[in-house]
């Protein structure tokens, strides 16, 4: 499985929410095959990933969300996720793995700083996943 660095917090504060039925459908099937099976290889990268196929916002190679400039700043999410869980692009982990670097690397005042241009970030999802993943 390929996930974009960004997306390992989107996952954690997955509430069956997305931007088409699709999405829903395919992120759904993503988040389980993670919770069932948390040694599941991931493929960490900084473009589109497994969640990024079925998104409405996928054009020409890379998210238009907010418009041309949206690839970019997802990638500079990516950027800081790596760099907090001491990964690059192409590392192989497991998702059980993904969780522990997340535990010990990434705090609320991250999320804050990585994810302040993110439509969900004040919806509380992710905040709420990253304290559940630390109980």
């Amino acid at each position: 499985m390929m996930l974009r660095a960004h997306h390992l917090i989107c996952l954690l504060g997955f509430r069956g929410l997305g931007y088409s039925p699709e999405f829903l459908q395919d992120m759904i099937k993503i988040v389980f095959k993670l919770l069932s099976c948390p040694e599941t290889l991931i493929e960490v990268i900084s473009e589109p990933d497994d969640i990024c196929t079925p998104c409405p916002f996928l054009k020409d190679g890379g998210c238009r969300e907010e418009g041309p400039q949206s690839e970019e700043m997802v990638k500079k999410r990516d950027r800081a996720v790596m760099m907090r869980l001491g990964l690059v692009s192409g590392d192989k982990v497991t998702w059980s793995a993904v969780e522990q670097r997340i535990r010990s690397s990434i705090s609320r005042r991250d999320l804050e700083q990585i994810c302040q241009d993110c439509q969900w970030l004040p919806l509380g999802y992710c905040v709420a996943g990253l304290e559940r993943l630390r109980e």
